[in-house]
């Protein structure tokens, strides 16, 4: 949703201005599964029968998937992308995702944006936000390096 929003905020040319974007482990591509969707389609925790289902009912029209705001990493143009801000994508390596995620964030350095990319080793989908595992080394580790980041873009001026 995030990206769906700049990239509408930037197609409109809104009076917006984003300092900084964090996206965590994204889905980028509602139409198209990637080898990891294959791999991890299982689990741990996020199962490809889920995605399919959010997809299906938050998308339900398959020709709505086929569109920039649904499946950016297929469909954002060439045109929109230089024209992101920096942005911080943190992976998880055990996640169905993990593919599109690697993608997008190739698309994004390609066309110049300031994309860091994070890969969480050894962690499954939503590892910051679990309450079993968000104390873990590399879970508090994330979410120091994605606070700091996001309070130097919003301390630099523009």
């Amino acid at each position: 949703m995030a990206i769906a929003l700049i990239q509408m905020a930037l197609e409109r040319s809104l009076p917006a201005e984003f300092a900084h974007i964090v996206l965590f482990y994204p889905i980028t591509d509602t139409h198209k599964k990637l080898e990891s969707y294959e791999i991890f389609k299982d689990g741990p925790f996020l199962k490809a029968d889920t995605l399919n289902w959010m997809i299906d009912a938050f998308i339900p029209d398959e020709k709505d998937r086929q569109t920039a705001q649904a499946s950016p990493l297929s469909f954002l143009s060439d045109d929109v992308l230089p024209r992101f801000p920096p942005t911080s994508l943190i992976l998880s390596a055990v996640d169905p995702l993990l593919d599109e995620g690697l993608a997008f964030s190739r698309r994004l350095q390609k066309a110049g944006v300031d994309a860091a990319v994070i890969r969480a080793e050894g962690q499954m989908h939503a590892f910051v936000l679990l309450k079993a595992i968000r104390d873990s080394p590399t879970a508090r580790a994330i979410m120091d390096l994605t606070t700091l980041r996001l309070r130097t873009a919003l301390a630099s001026p523009p």
